[in-house]
């Protein structure tokens, strides 16, 4: 069924209905409006002939009184008949607002089904696989133009990769070397010993030479 609705196309009645449905509305709202307030103007009616009565009914009018009972009750009555007209109305435009929704959404779903149609028409899968080839070409182009731009060239294309391996090996070795601690240095004793030895013997010879002076 909504296939059917899809493919068939609208005739010219099908479209003059569909652009009148808005000023329908319209019109229904109207009329709605108008019945409220010709309600809400007889139910004002219908309660002043209430307390016209009631006025009467103190007054000890009871004719009077009656008569105004009968008012209300015709304005009950044309009430009522307005309450209907109010209802048919609120049918009239819940499905023609129904209706609407309806169209509308056929007209968009057909609208989105030509647009499908249209791409599907202007895209190929031959197209997209050249497209995907395409992008593949150019990858591939690009890789190896990064790749020729990395190769060295002129001087640094002779270097010996072997070699240069090598030499850093050494001036590692040498960093290694430089960084390790040097080993603490041996003091040697023996000279302040025999400095200690000999000034004991010195003082005695001075000693010595100077009570030969003074024996003299």
């Amino acid at each position: 069924m909504l296939k059917k609705l899809l493919s068939k196309p609208k005739s010219k009645k099908k479209k003059e209905a569909a652009s009148s449905a808005l000023p329908t509305l319209d019109r229904l709202h109207e009329t709605l409006e108008m019945l409220e307030k010709k309600e809400c103007f007889l139910q004002k009616k219908a309660s002043a002939e209430v307390e016209r009565a009631k006025d009467y009914t103190k007054a000890k009018n009871k004719s009077a009184a009656i008569q105004c009972l009968k008012k209300k009750k015709l304005y009950e009555t044309q009430i009522e008949q307005l309450a209907n007209f109010q209802l048919r109305v609120h049918d009239q435009i819940i499905m023609l607002e129904s209706a609407k929704a309806t169209t509308d959404t056929v007209d968009a779903l057909r609208s989105g089904s030509s647009a499908v149609k249209a791409i599907h028409q202007s895209v190929s899968i031959d197209d997209i696989e050249n497209a995907i080839e395409e992008a593949n070409e150019h990858t591939e182009n690009m890789r190896q133009i990064q790749e020729a731009l990395a190769t060295p060239i002129g001087a640094s294309a002779d270097f010996d990769e072997d070699e240069l391996e090598a030499e850093l090996e050494d001036l590692e070795e040498g960093e290694l070397e430089n960084d390790l601690p040097e080993p603490p240095q041996r003091t040697s004793m023996e000279p302040s010993a025999r400095v200690t030895t000999t000034q004991p013997a010195n003082d005695l010879a001075e000693l010595t030479k100077l009570q030969a002076e003074m024996a003299l």
